[in-house]
């Protein structure tokens, strides 16, 4: 475990790679994500990245995909040319979503 990839456009894909991500792969459409995202499934990596505008068309297939399982973590970032929007998800609901449990805390 501990590993990640990235699905993006070639600027972004390249990026992560100059980063030090392992797996960096290039791809052009949704259905080539698609394809991408189910074999690096089939592999051991605990973050698999993709951005945006490719997650968009295969959201419900992402869904499918992850249902189950713990790894891996698919997180969307914006791709080239998109908008850095502000999308705060605290850590409660990375647990929850994550291990299906809720945190419970008393008041700070």
């Amino acid at each position: 475990m501990g590993r990640i990839a990235v699905i993006a456009d070639r600027d972004t894909a390249t990026l992560f790679k100059l980063a030090g991500v392992e797996a960096s792969m290039v791809v052009d459409s949704p259905e080539e994500a698609e394809r991408a995202l189910r074999s690096l499934m089939e592999k051991d990596f605990s973050v698999i990245i993709l951005t945006r505008q490719l997650v968009q068309p295969i959201q419900q297939t992402i869904a499918k995909l992850t249902r189950d399982k713990k790894y891996p973590v698919v997180i969307v970032i914006p791709g080239k040319g998109e908008p850095m929007e502000r999308e705060v998800i605290s850590i409660h609901e990375y647990l929850r979503r994550s291990l299906g449990v809720e945190l419970k805390t008393k008041g700070v």
